[in-house]
């Protein structure tokens, strides 16, 4: 169950990153631009490297993006997964 949990986070986390870098690019909602970079900040905690000065290219930014919230929350997807295995694990053991 908590492998399942994190391969379910990593692809969430994968989506997540791939849908929020490539919206401002395409530029679907002209009037929504601030909301989709705050948006994208908040949900892809590694998109802050854009302002770093080592990083070189936007290439690199959106690889370590993608590759960090996938890490990010599959990690977090597991937490949880095994939180749940383990209260459900408890409660049949109560009964």
């Amino acid at each position: 169950m908590i492998k399942k949990g994190a391969m379910i986070g990593t692809a969430v986390g994968v989506g997540i990153a791939v849908v929020l870098l490539t919206l401002p690019f395409v530029n679907p909602f002209y009037t929504a631009n601030g909301a989709i970079e705050r948006l994208t900040f908040r949900l892809c905690p590694l998109y802050f490297l854009v302002f770093a000065n080592g990083m070189g290219s936007m290439a690199n930014v959106v690889i370590i993006t993608i590759i960090g919230n996938a890490i990010l929350y599959g990690i977090a997807f597991g937490v949880i997964a095994a939180m749940l295995s383990l209260y459900r694990r408890f409660r049949s053991h109560a009964e």
